[in-house]
């Protein structure tokens, strides 16, 4: 076999080829990109917008089409390859690899675009993961199986759903109810979201007082209610107190002061020791797509950003609300009692979640540490109360800010 044809089957194989130009990181907008191309300099001239150094400042395209060649093959295959059925035309309409491209965000000079596209030996792709147009990627299977989960604990069964299995509608790859919450847990626990929080840290809690209201501004009016009037929250299930705190005094005006005028009791904890929580509010930043050594991460942090932010989005407060809630409530509840992040019988003390009302702001939800009678929460003290008035619009936006 003769070289040539040697190397036009490896093409065909590889499924691209790159022309012999060199490109520079100043030509490509994608900041893991320019990353691969600053590694792998050779040339001192870039053949696109003709920057010329004494030292190389260039690589061979070629490197830049690997990359986003494996990006392309993770998330599109050929029609025909991907098993697409074909009835006079294929079912699902191929796209152009320059759409392919656009729709990956390969974002640089148009010279470079096209020397990109017109490397790639197959002009017609559709979806695909692992190689077929019907399978789903990873966050897809997530996202799927939580929305699943979601719709079979409000509308099915709540209390039953570890024995029931898929929906007849669900798709073959879809987690069963049963099993979406330790499949979470290992998303979270991999991702590295289990972290320590110090002792020493003040969190806030606020109360609105009436005229009327004869309560004193004390430990027991401003920690979390007793069990038995403890209603239904948007991380815990009635009659199971949690006590919410946020770490910004803003925060905790925000979720409990909806209009002035009112007159409100800023209570003041500080934890008692170092805690273990989930924190919800730090999602490692996402990785490139063109990042295939860090694929997995990208998938799960994408399905993880959908899902915090569908536990913390507003709920209505027009009754129906007990139902919204549920899916966050058994959540929580799983994380209090059966999460253990070290395997070894640690658990919780409780979660990090963004507020819902004002951006930026966090909440902390305290699981008790003791549910007896009386549930206990050993992981704050009570510091003190201070009780101010929010008379006007501008008191409540100086509040917020501040």
């Amino acid at each position: 076999m003769g070289r040539a044809k040697e190397e036009w089957l490896e093409t065909q194989e590889r499924g691209w080829d790159a022309p012999e130009k060199h490109v520079c990181s100043k030509c490509v907008d994608v900041e893991f990109l320019v990353d691969v191309i600053d590694a792998a300099v050779s040339a001192n001239t870039c053949d696109y917008c003709n920057q010329t150094s004494d030292g190389p400042i260039a690589a061979p395209i070629s490197v830049l089409v690997e990359r986003v060649a494996d990006t392309v093959g993770y998330y599109y295959e050929e029609p025909t390859a991907a098993g697409v059925p074909y009835d006079g035309g294929f079912i699902l309409e191929p796209e152009s690899i320059f759409d392919v491209l656009d729709a990956l965000g390969l974002d640089c000079g148009n010279p470079v675009f096209e020397d990109v596209a017109h490397a790639f030996t197959n002009d017609y792709w559709v979806p695909a993961a692992q190689g077929h147009w019907a399978s789903s990627h990873e966050h897809e299977i997530l996202q799927d199986s939580w929305n699943s989960f979601v719709w079979v604990v409000k509308h099915e069964t709540r209390f039953h759903f570890m024995a029931r299995p898929n929906r007849p509608s669900a798709g073959p790859q879809e987690i069963e109810p049963g099993r979406i919450l330790g499949a979470i847990g290992r998303v979270v626990g991999t991702l590295g979201l289990v972290t320590s929080f110090e002792g020493g840290v003040a969190l806030y809690r606020v109360r609105v007082r009436a005229p009327s209201d004869t309560w004193l501004p004390d430990s027991s009016e401003l920690s979390a209610p007793p069990n038995r009037r403890a209603r239904a929250g948007r991380m815990n299930p009635a009659g199971i107190s949690y006590l919410y705190c946020a770490l910004e005094m803003s925060t905790a005006i925000a979720e409990t002061v909806s209009a002035p005028p009112q007159h409100i009791v800023v209570g003041t904890f500080k934890t008692a020791r170092p805690l273990t929580v989930l924190n919800l509010c730090k999602l490692p930043p996402l990785p490139s797509i063109f990042d295939s050594e860090r694929r997995a991460d990208r998938e799960w942090i994408v399905f993880l950003e959908r899902f915090v932010k569908s536990i913390s989005e507003p709920v209505r407060k027009d009754g129906s609300e007990h139902i919204d809630y549920v899916p966050s409530q058994i959540v929580c509840e799983w994380f209090a009692q059966v999460y253990e992040p070290d395997g070894k019988g640690t658990k919780l003390d409780g979660v990090i979640y963004p507020s819902a009302v004002l951006p930026g702001g966090k909440n902390l939800v305290l699981f008790p540490s003791e549910r007896s009678y009386e549930y206990e929460f050993d992981s704050v003290i009570f510091e003190n109360a201070e009780e101010t008035d929010v008379s006007t619009w501008s008191d409540l936006t100086t509040a917020l800010v501040s």
